[in-house]
């Protein structure tokens, strides 16, 4: 599926409470609807087909964590990760698309790469993920998106 860079998402706004994780609006322009995911910090979006991608972080280099949404063209959630480590700094940078339309970055250190891939079927699978990738899902499951260290 081809890749591409988009900006049709902004911040509305961001929700910061005590003892909870940040949570940030966002809004797609072109559609004209707003919904929240956690993360602080849009970094990057987008389009794969005639879906959507977005990378949020919370904003907080010293203990940081990179949210990965993937949305249907209606913004219904398809699939989701988390990267991170608890007390452990992260910054996003890096970003780069490849020919094959997979998106490689670093996080944690800049000579680590990892390298995000986006399914266009999703796939079945039981315990894909390995620490530090996180995924909120049942334990079998249909799959979007597999994030590794390169």
């Amino acid at each position: 599926m081809p890749t591409k860079e988009i900006k049709e998402f902004h911040v509305i706004d961001t929700i910061e409470k005590p003892d909870e994780m940040p949570r940030v609006l966002l809004e797609n322009e072109k559609l004209k609807k707003q919904f929240y995911v956690q993360g602080k910090v849009l970094e990057a979006q987008y389009k794969i087909g005639e879906n959507f991608l977005v990378l949020v972080t919370e904003g907080n280099p010293f203990e940081e964590a990179l949210y990965i949404y993937y949305f249907s063209d209606s913004l219904n959630l398809m699939d989701s990760l988390e990267l991170s480590v608890m007390y452990s700094e992260g910054m996003l940078r890096n970003l780069s698309l490849t020919d094959s339309g997979d998106i490689v970055f670093s996080f944690f250190d800049n000579d680590e790469q990892w390298i995000l891939k986006v399914y266009s079927h999703p796939k079945y699978t039981l315990f894909n993920n390995k620490y530090p990738v996180k995924r909120k899902m049942s334990l079998f499951h249909k799959s979007w998106l597999d994030l590794k260290k390169l």
